[in-house]
């Protein structure tokens, strides 16, 4: 009697323990699963427009397209355009013929770090695909309540038979689970907690449902760099196209592929994929779920151009662009717009890679409307080749070695201070005597005259003339008119000359409002006629053949006026360009990022910052502004 007592007694507490358990993992999974957000609004609601006249490459607009809610592969959207005659081809490039309304771009709906995922409903995952996956992984997905105990007793007695593990008795359920809220750690109890969350998912989810989420949130390996979630990113990364327009032999590599991207990567593993593949494809070709036609399968040249266009496209950079432009929040610049400057990023980033082998460098983008006054202003744009790291302290906290950059507000102080453009100014070598010792500016490149004007002076960036100068006006005479436009200035500027040639710190965001103070200040000179235009720094600036970006730069921009200044500091660490068009005002820092002890990078603002910038401002679908003081 007693002993039956304890043992009622022990039942009793076993039970009382998975009752508990039980209750608590289904609160778990409660709270998890309402947390999984299904959003119906696809796109952000900021569409791009290409500017009748302007130009794009087409690698930009090919890559671009897919990331919109064209309804279509970026193939079909690219032969419609020239069918109508809105775009012109001509080598690596469209001529845009007439403007062109772009549509919204796609919204990343991934939540983790460098990941693309697009959320779609049931109706848009064609048939193929979801029986294609219950035939291959779940046969009997619509008869169980979440766990197969059919086919976990047959995984089992493999298992026992093979003294390892060689067959899984997971419903497609129980992978939902696994992937959406548990680890792959091989113990028991996670076994429990797997089958348990299947059980409620499916008392909580219709079939239909569970199909749509588990196409929405199952990973599908890494392409560009970037985790691809979910059908529609795979169809785009592995095929540029919508789901519904996969075939069904590529329908029947992505179902393949989801059974390990990792093992069956095409880029690790591509015969095994393959082999995969014809495997899915048989079996749902004998389940009368795909066409049975020989000709639906790859011959091994269609293998092989797939593989290559694969090959192409991970090494490339359009998923990654797209998942810098995901996380842009602000509509200031247009998403066709910050497509082509990240991938001007990294198309010069790769150019470069011999020069910057080996060190951290990365780059920072700022863009400001002429309006703005201060960081609170919304027609802002920035952009950090750091996603993972803050972008508000990248721009308004960081500083960063100015160079020259900061000359043409330095030279208009000394202008207003009574000098002339046209005056002359020795070329000598000059040596101040400050308390910390002698000091010797040099340039770095000699001038082969003894005088030069300042207008050549300012264009060229020399130092010794705009040391000689302010030494000549008086630099306590100079000092308060540059705090005006920095603050952070060292004083007494007698002291800390070498601040005029760059050596002062500065933020993005910092050196932006500085540079608006001055372009209105200047605009607001030249309408009061106190010079005109062409007798200011601002036009010398604005006439890139003469400056110090005359040899990088392209024949269309040399035709323009558009102000712009390269600033590259000692040992090339940090390498600025900064433009201004009238209307817009763009700052870009291409450096150093970290571990700079004894580091160097032969590089100057014209080879790295400028150049992206160029390209940014050629092909983004734009005509190019020329400056005026309006």
């Amino acid at each position: 009697m007693k002993v039956f007592k304890v043992i009622s007694w022990c039942a009793m507490l076993i039970f009382l323990c998975a009752a508990v358990y039980i209750t608590t993992v289904v609160s778990e999974v409660h709270t998890k699963l309402s947390n999984l957000e299904v959003r119906l609004d696809k796109n952000t609601k900021h569409s791009s427009v290409l500017e009748n006249g302007s130009i794009v490459l087409k690698k930009n607009l090919e890559e671009f397209l897919p990331f919109v809610e064209t309804g279509s592969s970026s193939e079909k959207a690219i032969l419609k355009l020239i069918e109508d005659g809105e775009i012109s081809s001509k080598g690596n490039k469209y001529f845009i013929n007439k403007e062109i309304q772009v549509p919204n771009i796609l919204r990343n709906d991934c939540k983790r770090y460098n990941c693309v995922q697009f959320e779609i409903g049931f109706d848009e995952i064609p048939p193929t695909l979801w029986k294609g996956l219950i035939g291959i992984e779940d046969y009997r997905f619509l008869e169980h309540d979440g766990v197969d105990y059919k086919s976990l007793l047959r995984a089992f007695v493999a298992d026992v038979k093979a003294m390892k593990k060689v067959q899984g008795g997971s419903t497609l359920t129980m992978q939902l689970a696994k992937n959406l809220f548990l680890t792959n750690e091989k113990r028991i109890e996670r076994k429990i907690r797997e089958m348990i969350y299947a059980f409620y998912i499916e008392y909580k989810l219709p079939k239909e449902k569970i199909i749509t989420t588990y196409f929405n949130e199952i990973f599908w390996g890494v392409v560009n760099g970037v985790y691809i979630k979910g059908i529609k990113a795979a169809a785009i990364a592995y095929f540029n196209k919508t789901p519904n327009e996969l075939t069904d032999y590529e329908s029947s590599l992505l179902i393949g592929l989801l059974k390990g991207p990792y093992f069956y990567s095409p880029f690790r593993h591509f015969d095994r994929l393959k082999t995969r593949t014809n495997v899915v494809f048989k079996r749902l070709s004998g389940l009368s779920l795909v066409s049975s036609d020989s000709e639906t399968s790859w011959k091994e040249h269609q293998w092989g151009s797939w593989l290559t266009s694969l090959k192409q496209k991970n090494e490339g950079s359009s998923i990654k662009s797209y998942y810098y432009l995901s996380k842009s929040l602000d509509n200031y610049l247009e998403p066709f717009e910050k497509f082509v400057f990240s991938e001007s990023v990294v198309k010069i980033n790769k150019l470069l890679e011999k020069q910057t082998k080996d060190l951290d460098v990365a780059v920072k983008f700022l863009a400001l409307d002429s309006s703005c006054e201060d960081e609170s202003c919304p027609s802002t744009y920035y952009f950090y080749t750091k996603p993972e790291r803050n972008l508000q302290n990248a721009i308004f906290k960081e500083r960063h070695q100015v160079g020259s950059v900061l000359k043409p507000i330095i030279y208009e102080q000394l202008i207003e201070l009574g000098k002339k453009l046209d005056d002359k100014v020795s070329t000598k070598p000059i040596t101040l005597d400050l308390v910390s010792g002698k000091w010797t500016p040099k340039d770095s490149s000699k001038v082969k005259v003894d005088y030069v004007d300042l207008r050549y002076a300012v264009k060229k960036s020399k130092n010794i003339p705009l040391v000689r100068v302010s030494s000549e006006l008086g630099f306590d005479t100079l000092e308060p008119k540059l705090k005006e436009y920095f603050p952070r200035l060292l004083t007494p500027l007698k002291e800390y000359p070498a601040q005029l040639l760059g050596a002062l710190e500065m933020t993005l965001g910092e050196l932006g409002f500085s540079y608006l103070k001055y372009f209105k200040k200047t605009c607001e000179n030249i309408k009061n006629e106190k010079y005109d235009f062409k007798d200011s720094i601002l036009y010398e600036m604005s006439k890139a053949d003469e400056t110090t970006i005359s040899h990088v730069s392209s024949s269309t921009i040399k035709k323009i006026l558009m102000f712009g200044k390269t600033g590259t500091t000692n040992n090339g660490l940090d390498n600025w360009y900064v433009a201004f068009d009238g209307k817009v005002f763009y700052a870009i820092w291409f450096g150093v990022d970290s571990k700079r002890s004894g580091k160097k990078l032969r590089l100057a603002g014209a080879t790295s910052a400028y150049r992206i910038f160029q390209n940014f401002q050629l092909y983004r679908g734009k005509q190019l502004y020329e400056l005026y003081c309006n």
